[in-house]
């Protein structure tokens, strides 16, 4: 028994030097062991994963799920019913939308728990729009659990599929609906994703998201690039549609989402493709809203539509942090686009407005973790709070390297603020592994030459012992004692491995 934890000991202790040598001088660990990937350009439209099929103008495409509630899933899809000329021949009204409309267009969802008996309808409704010389397709919207059937049960798989039972069905698709929340609820496995766009490393940051099985996926923002260009958003929702066709995809708009569609500035495409449980958080828009998933409870914030204290979406956050039940959803955590806390030349300060405005409602509720994209990098913060190291305050995260065509951000300020504990200009995403109501793991997994690694790993504890700020570590030294647990409980597994988890 002695032999083998020297052994264990010994080891950890000579890994770990060499990952002391990773710090920079202050103490933000910054990974260094790799050639960073350039930035790359749009993939073309015309590329496999991002092209139009040659079925039916009928033929659902662009699917994608996402949590409408508890017992609640939201169902979207486009067809492009303007293709179909003889079709449109039967409408006369004038404008394009119009003419959709009186097509009467069935928007149908045939499912349910037997894959060869699809026994339950959802119906619902679609709409398009115009921007400039583009028209959408008729872009459908579907609810489940909402019907005569009832909720959906919870940790139930559903077999769907979505169309019109007369013009064209999609193929056979399913979804696992989240388990109840509340302490069973876990373990739990929670994607990360922000600025991703339509490159190589997109698809990169895509295949890594499906290899490490994310029970759901959390988007910061920066979604398609389209940049006006409309037929961007729908490649974009043919690149996403294997995965978000089968878990639930929760995104915020970012910058890029703000476009100039005839003359006026909004998020129309945004607004109109994807739809938020803003009903069920008691939100009037879908660019703020919060959900429940297993236990956690996820406040999404709008950080380009009006913060200050007098405005809607800050009465709304701090009703919604309120009613928080921690006994339902013990994780509260934030996803939004433009980072608070950020060492990167990019974007520097710009949120500091909104940070003034809303970081005491977050600290004084206590939420444990709040991610960002924007800065095309990964950082890590140690708990902060007023810029200050607190361990009452948040983790905070970014993650805006998804792989878009701007490329990464590089440059840092130096040296490294005290609370920002890790660093890197690198294309990945990341995963919260929620083991408990006390225990979660972060990981940030690094695209490197599109094999997956891990490029950052910490515990977040809950509930912990608080430590005395004067007493908190520079955050070298707080990176190297990880790192040396961390080796320390990988090589004892190798002596005695534990059981192995099941994610929900």
């Amino acid at each position: 028994m002695w032999g083998s934890a020297w052994w264990v000991c010994c080891c950890s202790l000579l890994m770990a030097e060499v990952l002391l040598a990773a710090c920079d001088q202050r103490g933000g660990a910054v990974g260094k062991q790799y050639v960073r990937p350039p930035a790359s350009a749009d993939l073309s439209i015309l590329h496999a994963r991002l092209a139009r099929s040659n079925d039916s103008p009928h033929s659902p495409e662009q699917i994608h799920i996402a949590m409408a509630g508890v017992g609640a899933m939201s169902v979207d899809w486009v067809t492009n019913p303007q293709d179909d000329d003889m079709l449109m021949l039967t409408s006369r009204s004038e404008s394009y939308c119009d003419r959709l409309a009186d097509l009467q267009l069935n928007s149908t969802v045939l499912y349910g728990t037997n894959s060869t008996l699809l026994k339950n309808t959802g119906q619902g409704e679609y709409s398009c729009y115009t921007a400039d010389e583009y028209q959408s397709g008729a872009l459908h919207h579907v609810i489940l659990g909402l019907g005569p059937e009832g909720p959906l049960k919870a940790s139930t798989q559903y077999f769907y599929q979505v169309g019109d039972p007369q013009l064209a069905l999609s193929e056979l698709y399913s979804f696992t609906t989240p388990p109840e929340a509340g302490a069973n609820s876990f373990p739990y496995r929670l994607g990360l994703i922000g600025d991703l766009g339509q490159t190589e490393n997109s698809m990169d940051t895509l295949d890594h998201a499906a290899a490490l099985e994310p029970v759901s996926v959390l988007n910061v923002g920066d979604l398609s690039y389209a940049d006006g260009y409309q037929p961007r958003w729908d490649s974009y929702g043919r690149l996403v549609q294997s995965s978000a066709a089968r878990i639930p995809w929760q995104v915020i708009e970012g910058n890029h989402e703000e476009e100039v569609v005839e003359g006026k500035l909004g998020f129309l495409a945004y607004e109109k493709r994807f739809h938020t449980p803003s009903t069920f958080s008691e939100s009037n828009t879908n660019l703020y809203y919060s959900y429940e998933v297993a236990g956690l409870h996820a406040i999404m914030l709008g950080c380009y539509v009006d913060y200050s204290r007098v405005s809607q979406q800050y009465a709304w956050l701090e009703k919604d942090l309120a009613k928080v039940d921690r006994s339902r959803t013990p994780w509260l955590i934030v996803g939004m686009h433009a980072p608070w806390y950020n060492s990167n030349v990019a974007h520097q300060g710009e949120m500091e407005d909104m940070r003034n405005t809303m970081e005491s409602l977050l600290f004084e509720y206590g939420v444990d973790a709040v991610f960002a994209g924007h800065v095309h990098a990964y950082e890590r913060s140690l708990r902060v709070y007023k810029g200050q190291l607190n361990e009452l305050g948040p983790v905070y995260i970014n993650i805006g390297d998804g792989g878009n065509r701007e490329g990464l951000s590089s440059v840092y300020i130096k040296p490294s603020p005290r609370w920002s504990a890790f660093r890197e200009p690198s294309y990945g995403m990341g995963v919260l592994n929620v083991m408990n109501t006390t225990h979660a793991v972060w990981q940030w997994h690094r695209n490197q030459d599109g094999i997956m690694v891990i490029g950052d790993e910490i515990d977040i504890i809950r509930g912990q012992s608080q430590i005395p700020v004067a007493e908190i570590m520079p955050s070298c030294k707080d990176y190297f004692l990880g790192a040396f647990r961390r080796i320390y409980t990988f090589l004892q597994r190798l002596v005695q491995p534990p059981a192995p988890h099941k994610f929900a």
